[in-house]
């Protein structure tokens, strides 16, 4: 609700205030003129990134900067000027920044908390009357060390804090992204319940995140290049299946060294209906030396052992799309820049323990009493004899229906989250949707995806803000030294979400 208490749909951007340069006062981002392009895009609200460096310095912790706040004031002043509601996000926190998993600080330095926990009560009591921020969003996609419970009990003392000085404004609470190293989603989709009734509860959404950050460097097992819809890709979140089996085993790479050879395991026919979903698998385990991979197909034959179809055929050119799993976390998987018939091939080296290479992108689904078998290309060096290095199919179920990469896979999952809302009564925020600049050249399909989101979201009445505004990599504006410049703009997506909002 807005300050007169009429029903308010928050529908916009993200600032991201070029958190990630740990710029102090990015004006470099944006100026008032901006926040105009904002309303003749028919948004009425930004997601306002800030960096704990704006307000205090490491070498003078609690002496908050008169800057800092000049800063935030005059935005606000540019924001109540165009009708653009501001959510205070807490993006670069005292502790560290939280999404990737390095900001370990807040949860393990009672002295990080405590800064975090006094930062937000001063903001909250210097602005406690200010009816154009909507709302404070404590903390941007927390990554916690140990459990959830680390988030909520930061977040519930947080909020006393905060209601000390200010009973107003509604306070944005994030899901938990990961503990520790642990990427899944539990029943409840990592949410947890505060005690306090003006609470609106916050997710993000990057799927399928091989073609939302194909080629981002910060996830380096995103693949190089995906398009959307693709109807030959699986969509379903890897927390949903069950690995059940690994089939058509190739002989392994003998010790030693040994120079390139074709491997090809035996034929598989699947009987077993809870089979829904198959994936390649290159595994290297026990090897203290190295093994290269290259031209890997999984092909379905009759019954003479023809090949009747390619199901997955992938020459190995690079290590994104392929994530390592090591069950002790040691070893190493590398682009190789020599391969079976070309330049081009993936290393797995150094690994003490079970391991193996695998993509989802390349994930099938295995017809009922279908013939496969896998093949590929390997060769050694310093092999021990004790490693296992071969290819494989591995196999599972799946608790969710398999979609394509198309609009009912979104649909799906955005409404995953959208029935914890449901079921707690209680209201939530899309707080970053967005693909990488990569999505939107080609012809990959970044204004699709787009616009099925939008579609989608509006469909189900969230509120939302799209991930980024102005920065180099997902930005509708690109670059980060100057002013957002039309010249390099995202021009097709801003009309895009011109007419999207403009809509009844």
């Amino acid at each position: 609700m807005d300050a007169r208490n009429q029903p308010l749909l928050l529908r916009g951007v993200a600032f991201g205030n070029q958190v990630w340069q740990n710029v102090a006062e990015p004006r470099k981002h944006h100026s008032e003129a901006d926040y105009a392009r904002l309303a003749a895009m028919h948004m009425n609200a930004v997601r306002f990134y800030l960096n704990a460096i704006t307000f205090e310095d490491e070498n003078a912790r609690g002496l908050y900067k008169p800057a800092g706040w000049a800063w935030l004031d005059e935005n606000i002043a540019w924001a109540k000027k165009h009708g653009i509601y501001l959510i205070l996000n807490m993006h670069f926190p005292p502790g560290g920044y939280q999404s990737l998993g390095d900001g370990k600080g807040l949860w393990e330095n009672s002295e990080a908390q405590q800064r975090f926990v006094a930062l937000w009560k001063a903001i909250a009591k210097r602005y406690r009357n200010e009816s154009i921020i909507a709302g404070y969003d404590l903390l941007n996609e927390p990554v916690v060390t140990r459990s959830i419970d680390q988030w909520k009990t930061l977040a519930e003392s947080t909020i006393a804090a905060i209601r000390q000085v200010d009973p107003n404004h509604a306070l944005f609470v994030e899901r938990v992204n990961a503990v520790a190293a642990n990427w899944a989603e539990n029943a409840d989709r990592n949410f947890f319940r505060v005690n306090d009734p003006n609470v609106v509860y916050e997710f993000h959404f990057y799927k399928p995140l091989h073609f939302t950050h194909q080629n981002a460097h910060w996830v380096d097992f995103a693949v190089e290049n995906a398009r959307y819809p693709d109807p030959e890709r699986v969509g379903v979140e890897w927390f949903n299946t069950d690995y059940r089996s690994s089939v058509s085993e190739t002989s392994r790479v003998p010790k030693g060294d040994s120079g390139w050879k074709l491997y090809t395991g035996p034929a598989v026919t699947i009987k077993d209906t809870s089979l829904v979903l198959g994936r390649p698998a290159l595994v290297c385990a026990k090897n203290s030396g190295k093994v290269w991979f290259d031209d890997v197909s999984v092909d379905q034959i009759d019954t003479r052992g023809k090949v009747m179809k390619s199901v997955r055929k992938e020459n190995l050119k690079s290590r994104r799309g392929w994530y390592l799993w090591s069950e002790n976390g040691v070893g190493n998987a590398t682009s190789e820049s020599t391969g079976h018939d070309d330049a081009q091939s993936l290393s797995v080296s150094g690994t003490t323990a079970d391991a193996n290479l695998s993509a989802e992108y390349l994930q099938f689904r295995p017809e009922q009493g279908a013939t496969y078998r896998i093949a590929g290309w390997m060769r050694g060096q310093a092999v021990p004899p004790e490693a296992k290095c071969n290819i494989r199919i591995d196999l599972f179920a799946s608790r969710a229906p398999l979609f394509a990469w198309d609009r009912a896979f979104l649909g799906y999952e955005l409404d995953a989250y959208v029935a914890w809302g449901k079921r707690n009564q209680v209201p939530l925020f899309l707080g970053e949707f967005g693909a990488v600049r990569q999505a939107f050249e080609a012809d990959r399909g970044g204004l699709r995806w787009t616009s099925d989101m939008l579609d989608l979201l509006r469909e189900r009445g969230l509120h939302f803000t799209y991930h980024d505004y102005h920065e180099v990599h997902m930005g509708m504006f690109y670059g980060d030294d100057n002013l957002p410049d039309p010249a390099n703009a995202n021009a097709p997506l801003m009309q895009l979400f011109r007419d999207k909002l403009a809509a009844p």
